[in-house]
């Protein structure tokens, strides 16, 4: 096992003595799978662009079609710079991504902004980094923290299927603003990415 998945089985612990209305979801709900977690960090934040404002079932047919565009199943930076603006239309990506995407793959080519060691900086640093790319916002980033680099205590308030969770979990009126559901996801630190993958899957 795991590192990461030791981390996350006493985040999960942790979870359910803290939140008890989150801890019925952790218990009932399918088991955690970190499969997600398993992308090269490149791929992840390119798979967390395709996904902005998209369904899961979209953003996912998305995916698979450009992943099988990589040669050799590459999914580094050299690689996605080596598929066309027509392979991404074909893809189902629009230009606005596609554009996104073509921005952010020549960005972490270049050696100056040394992409690679994006892993040993903190939260905040890497968010003012690549926010600064045109189309890659905090969401963006957030997701990427998660998904691309394991860090395990992120949330993304701004996520309206999150959003949609916080609301249900707690028989809210109203679907709570993305202040609000920052506000709400400080009770689950440092463990805000697993809480926020087992909330992911009860509106998937």
């Amino acid at each position: 096992m795991s590192d990461f998945e030791n981390h996350t089985q006493q985040a999960e612990i942790a979870l359910c003595k803290r939140d008890p209305k989150l801890g019925n979801i952790i218990r009932n709900g399918p088991p955690f799978d970190s499969k997600a977690f398993k992308k090269q960090p490149f791929e992840a934040l390119v798979h967390a662009i395709i996904a902005q404002q998209l369904s899961v079932k979209s953003a996912s047919a998305i995916r698979q079609r450009v992943h099988t565009l990589l040669p050799k199943n590459d999914p580094s930076a050299d690689a996605f710079s080596k598929i066309t603006t027509t392979d991404f239309k074909n893809a189902g990506l629009s230009l606005a991504k596609t554009n996104t995407v073509e921005r952010l793959t020549t960005y972490a080519l270049n050696k100056d902004n040394q992409f690679e060691q994006l892993n040993t900086l903190p939260d905040n640093v890497i968010k003012e980094r690549l926010c600064q790319i045109k189309g890659v916002g905090p969401w963006t980033v957030d997701i990427f923290l998660m998904f691309g680099l394991k860090r395990i205590d992120v949330f993304a308030p701004g996520d309206l299927g999150l959003r949609k969770a916080v609301k249900s979990l707690y028989s809210l009126n109203d679907l709570p603003t993305p202040v609000e559901c920052s506000a709400i996801a400080k009770k689950w630190q440092p463990y805000r990415t697993i809480a926020a993958w087992h909330l992911w899957r009860t509106v998937d």
